[in-house]
């Protein structure tokens, strides 16, 4: 796996991490329960930044531009078990970061998906749509401090 460091968050406006956190910090919040951010990869440069809360693991895609490309929500749905519950891809316009149209899939742990399509540029449209699919693929093990990988896979 790539580096990890840690901190208060990810400021996704002005591409860059906040307050950075030691390896102690970001392992008692963790063990409380309670929100930080591990960045995969460079602290200037990450490759995706994870935020984790009790119940929760959100998994930031930055691209070469630092822009958040494609996002995960897992939550918890059992005990010690996240489910996926949320899947966003984004287009940009050009080399701006103006989203362009973005696609999120909303998963059930009954299998039941909602696609919602959502174009930005030249005009606001939205459509969406419902169908099934199989979800056995989108659940993850409560993760253990620093052992982010299963999180990190954009192929899901």
């Amino acid at each position: 796996m790539s580096t990890v460091s840690f901190s208060k968050g990810w400021f996704r406006a002005k591409k860059l991490s906040l307050e950075a956190y030691t390896y102690e910090q970001a392992q008692a919040l963790h063990q409380k329960g309670e929100f930080y951010c591990a960045l995969i990869g460079s602290v200037a440069s990450p490759l995706c930044f994870l935020e984790i809360k009790h119940g929760f693991v959100g998994v930031g895609f930055l691209d070469e531009a630092l822009r958040e490309s494609l996002t995960y929500a897992f939550q918890e749905k059992q005990p010690g078990k996240l489910f996926l519950s949320m899947a966003t891809w984004r287009e940009f316009e050009g080399n701006s970061d103006k989203v362009s149209k973005g696609t999120t899939y909303l998963f059930q742990p009954d299998g039941t998906l909602t696609i919602r399509r959502e174009c930005f540029i030249p005009v606001h449209s939205l459509e969406t749509s419902s169908s099934s699919a199989d979800v056995s693929g989108n659940w993850e093990q409560l993760p253990d401090f620093g052992r982010y990988e299963r999180f990190t896979r954009t192929e899901r």
